[in-house]
């Protein structure tokens, strides 16, 4: 699996990192769950530590139905991917997706001309009808010795037969060489890479350059205890590798870029069409970049200047009735045409397809000079918002402010700017202004705007 198609998968410019669980019941895996996306990571891996790989999956049925779209992996001690894909073939078909499987040792054999059991272990994986992503243990931990001049082949041949490969240190919280990550990462090549055992805060800077998934147990836990994670050691780690991928992303810029790290969860749609090129839908997911986002963009405003807040159907719901939540104050909704049960004020406007369009505000929604705070997801061409300014003053109301991730700079909307307070996650002048007016952000190298979205392609050429 390339790289880059990893990266996005866990919406990461950086690493994604992984904790690993090991597993001692349903309770006890709950519990570390919960902290573990508390705390923004991607994903978690579960594994058998102390009993038979059976016993684990009434536990993953468990976890899954607890949490139904977190990440979830695992690992089955003691057996092969030629065990283990059958299991997870059958958990899919009956409705318990497991996104990913690790096994310690994926049986690459740098020795051998023909790699017998890695092969018989992807024709196991093939017919099992299991979808999710392999991370095989390549000269990991425990398994047979692979000598150093060996590891460069090892990571070759393992580049063949599985979506990242997975190495290690010598032992269960042992750090890895850097000599050896440094060879595997040469060797990959554009290949997905993994590291496990021994990262901790402290070193992950080493790492965070050569890998893009980092599975970490020992080096998050409680000092001590070998089964329970601690929030406070895996809040350092992430923040880490976040600020060493963000100043990775903008090394040699020369540009004033924030350190608005949410944004960067971002991924590129896969729908066509102008709207949502950019899907901040992971941003929403993720409790704290959420919340994140949340506290730039009511930086500018206070409870006291806002009498109420408004937004427009349908993602705006999203950011408005959150920053409503926050600020303690109450939502109205500005529905598109024949929505709304009641008497409304309509507006006809212009989209962003250069169609017309009616959005609807319900009549004496609030008393004349009431102070409104105005959200939406995107603004691109400002049609939408505009119209929505329109029918907040149309009834009396005044318009306290402006909250959105992006005033796109290349339609006139960033007029808007020139007569309102307009608080925007994407800071104005910064590179990352400059990217998403250009519709091709750079931390996604290998997006290209026509490739999805050839109308805009062709307005750009």
């Amino acid at each position: 699996m390339n790289r880059h198609d990893l990266r996005k998968a866990f919406k990461s410019t950086g690493p994604a990192i992984l904790p690993v669980i090991h597993v001692q019941d349903t309770e006890q895996a709950l519990r570390n769950v919960r902290v573990v996306l508390g705390e923004g990571a991607q994903g978690v891996f579960l594994i058998n530590h102390d009993f038979p790989h059976e016993d684990l999956v009434p536990i993953i049925e468990n976890v899954r139905q607890a949490f139904p779209a977190v990440w979830l992996g695992v690992n089955f001690l003691g057996v092969t991917g030629k065990d283990a894909f059958p299991v997870l073939g059958a958990l899919q078909a009956r409705g318990v997706q497991v996104d990913g499987y690790w096994a310690d040792d994926a049986r690459i054999d740098e020795r051998a001309d023909v790699q017998t059991e890695a092969e018989d272990i992807d024709a196991v994986r093939s017919s099992s009808g299991w979808n999710g992503l392999y991370f095989g243990g390549t000269a990991f931990k425990k398994q047979r010795e692979v000598l150093p001049d060996a590891y460069a082949a090892s990571a070759k041949i393992a580049c063949r037969h599985m979506d990242a490969v997975t190495t290690s240190g010598i032992a269960t919280g042992h750090a890895a060489e850097i000599a050896k990550i440094e060879t595997f990462r040469a060797a990959c090549g554009d290949h997905a890479l993994a590291i496990a055992s021994g990262v901790t805060p402290d070193n992950v800077h080493l790492y965070a350059g050569l890998v893009d998934a980092i599975l970490v147990a020992t080096g998050i836990n409680h000092e001590g205890d070998f089964y329970n994670t601690d929030p406070g050691r895996l809040r350092a780690l992430i923040a880490r590798v976040r600020a060493i991928a963000l100043a990775a992303d903008t090394a040699g810029a020369n540009d004033d870029r924030d350190d608005r790290w949410y944004l960067y969860n971002m991924a590129p749609t896969q729908r066509t069409g102008l709207a949502a090129w950019l899907d901040p839908s992971s941003v929403y997911i993720n409790a704290r970049s959420f919340n994140a986002i949340l506290d730039d963009l009511l930086e500018p405003f206070s409870p006291r200047d806002i009498d109420l807040v408004a937004a427009t159907d349908a993602m705006g719901f999203i950011l408005g009735s959150a920053i409503a939540a926050r600020l303690g104050k109450g939502f109205l909704a500005i529905r598109k045409a024949g929505k709304l049960p009641v008497e409304a004020d309509a507006v006809t406007f212009t989209n962003y397809t250069g169609r017309t369009q009616d959005i609807e505000m319900r009549k004496n929604a609030f008393a004349a000079g009431t102070r409104v705070l105005l959200a939406d997801q995107w603004i691109e061409t400002g049609g939408t918002m505009q119209a929505s300014i329109e029918l907040i003053e149309g009834q009396g109301g005044i318009v306290a402010g402006i909250a959105t991730i992006c005033i796109e700079e290349t339609h006139g909307a960033e007029a808007l700017r020139d007569k309102y307070v307009c608080s925007t996650a994407v800071v104005p002048g910064s590179e990352v202004q400059r990217q998403m007016n250009s519709k091709a952000p750079d931390y996604f190298p290998d997006y290209r705007v026509e490739a999805t979205h050839p109308e805009i392609g062709a307005k750009q050429k």
